[in-house]
């Protein structure tokens, strides 16, 4: 399956999940099992959470090098957060990349995926890809309560 093709499975089966869940938990735990148990073996997924200061891991599926926690200020999700766009970052043989996600102006958190295969090369589909699943998040999240 080329990467095209897996992009729009993963659309579809994250795409439906909204209509399987009742809480906003739910949600975002059903996205990222979704997205781990498709994507290859070499790939980490997590929904980091905003509040009080703190870049908080949520839910995550993989191996992540990112900490648990983040202070406002500190580390890539911050210059994600101050861009208001998916961000890119190559570190020490890995792809990472931030897609923050809204509940109208207000940052509600932010979906990290992270390669551990420096040969993947990130393309603009990617970042679409990433642009449409964040907002997919902002949007069917707010009909459930806050975390």
């Amino acid at each position: 399956m080329n990467k095209s093709d897996k992009l729009d499975e993963l659309r579809l089966e994250v795409g439906m999940i909204a209509d399987r869940v009742s809480t906003c938990n739910d949600f975002y735990i059903g996205i990222i099992n979704t997205m781990g148990n498709l994507l290859p073996h070499q790939f980490g997924v997590a929904i980091y959470n905003c509040s009080n200061g703190y870049f908080s891991h949520f839910i995550g599926y993989g191996n992540l090098s990112e900490p648990k926690v983040v202070k406002y200020g500190d580390g890539m999700f911050s210059i994600c957060s101050i861009r208001g766009e998916v961000t890119i970052h190559k570190s020490q043989g890995k792809t990472l990349a931030y897609a923050p996600f809204y509940d109208g102006h207000h940052l509600k958190g932010i979906l990290l995926a992270e390669c551990q295969d420096a040969r993947y090369d990130v393309t603009e589909e990617d970042i679409i890809f990433l642009e449409e699943i964040s907002k997919f998040i902002g949007e069917k999240g707010r009909h459930y309560l806050s975390f």
